[in-house]
């Protein structure tokens, strides 16, 4: 039986780090990581992999640490934190404890052969979150070396973790299907979902909330998350629908990969920015607001390991229209209308219908979601130190 007690325990924050310092905002996997920080505040100390090398902070300089990255997750003033975290990397240095357990949840460092070498000879235990295996299933929608990079990941997770915590059963059967074809063993692994963490806090500036009805997308540009079939929809509106009918579409994410067409469509197409409007800057608090006035939450992913977005809809009272993505339906059951995205019709015509408010289609899935409750990192927590006191 294990003990997280038992030894120092170090939650690596390079990745958190990295992205504050590029005045980044969170995205689904930095919230993963800053939940677990926030759990650990005060029974663990900071590391991160600086020049190759795996260093931690002192208690002291953990928590100044911890506070900053949290104030990062609240929106607060990214760049005078970035130059604080800098100053925070100046302090000295000391080597991570032999035996000690590390919490790499954002996976850094996990390709490098440096930090194989390392957890060997320091006998780390190491626990991880498997998020998913997107570079490996649908690597068309990924970077070049994403592939690549992602199975020295999963060799080194797959080989030396004491656990594993995957955020569905989906991406657990993912990882047991590559692992069967690499036959290799699986670590000691529980499925805990992510948890939901409701945002209290108001717009620092007011917002311009549409007064037509508008239908919201969530995420990073990137392929997978299929923006261009959007964009592709509210094209044929502009040429099929009366312009008064034609609801507006916000997209609410940071740039990512992959996606000049779709920027330059963005940017320059007026017909289309008539209608469809771009906001890649906001805050929790602002992507919270523009969420509760929608009609609904679109989500036409080709893939996904989790989906947080569903989460913030359906506990939002906010209705969902989405691919039927496995992962989903295990989330959300059958509360969202799922839709195919190789049938832009039925698109279309669930558009038509969400842009009405007291439409029957979505007061009906309005109604299946009154019993909805989203799983809160409490619980979620709860259930990882369980497992954790099982290894």
């Amino acid at each position: 039986m294990a003990d997280l007690n038992d030894s120092a325990v170090y939650v690596d924050v390079t990745r958190l780090v990295h992205r504050m310092r590029k005045g980044r905002i969170p995205t689904g996997v930095d919230r993963v990581c800053l939940a677990y920080l926030e759990h650990f505040y005060g029974r663990a100390q900071a590391m991160l992999i600086e020049s190759g090398v795996a260093v931690a902070l002192s208690a002291t300089a953990s928590l100044l640490l911890f506070d900053w990255l949290l104030g990062w997750s609240e929106g607060r003033q990214h760049v005078s934190l970035a130059k604080t975290a800098r100053h925070a990397l100046k302090l000295p240095f000391r080597p991570v404890s032999s035996g000690s357990w590390v919490l790499n949840m954002g996976h850094s460092g996990l390709d490098r052969p440096s930090y194989l070498g390392w957890l060997r000879r320091k006998k780390i235990r190491l626990l991880v979150m498997a998020h998913d295996l997107i570079p490996v299933t649908h690597p068309q929608f990924c970077q070049p070396d994403a592939t690549d990079r992602h199975c020295r990941r999963l060799q080194v997770i797959l080989g030396q973790s004491a656990g594993i915590i995957s955020n569905s059963r989906h991406t657990a059967e993912a990882l047991q299907d590559y692992a069967d074809k690499l036959h290799m063993a699986i670590p000691p692994l529980a499925v805990i979902p992510l948890g939901y963490h409701r945002v209290r806090l108001t717009p620092a500036q007011p917002l311009q909330i549409p007064s037509q009805p508008y239908f919201v997308v969530l995420g990073t540009l990137e392929p997978r998350k299929n923006h261009a079939f959007l964009l592709y929809l509210w094209q044929r509106m502009i040429l099929e629908w009366r312009w008064a009918h034609i609801p507006r579409l916000l997209i609410i994410g940071q740039v990512g990969w992959m996606c000049g067409d779709l920027l330059h469509e963005l940017q320059f197409n007026e017909k289309l920015k008539a209608h469809v409007e771009f906001l890649p800057d906001c805050s929790d608090a602002e992507v919270q607001a523009y969420l509760q006035g929608a009609r609904a939450l679109l989500f036409p992913s080709h893939a996904e390991g989790f989906g947080l977005p569903l989460l913030e809809a359906l506990a939002a009272g906010v209705p969902v229209l989405a691919s039927p993505l496995p992962v989903f339906m295990e989330i959300a059951g059958n509360i969202p209308d799922y839709l195919d995205t190789d049938d832009e019709e039925v698109w279309l015509q669930a558009i038509r219908d969400f842009s009405d408010r007291e439409d029957a289609r979505r007061q009906q899935q309005i109604q299946r979601m009154r019993d909805f409750a989203a799983p809160g990192w409490p619980e979620h927590f709860q259930k990882f130190e369980a497992f954790v006191s099982r290894l």
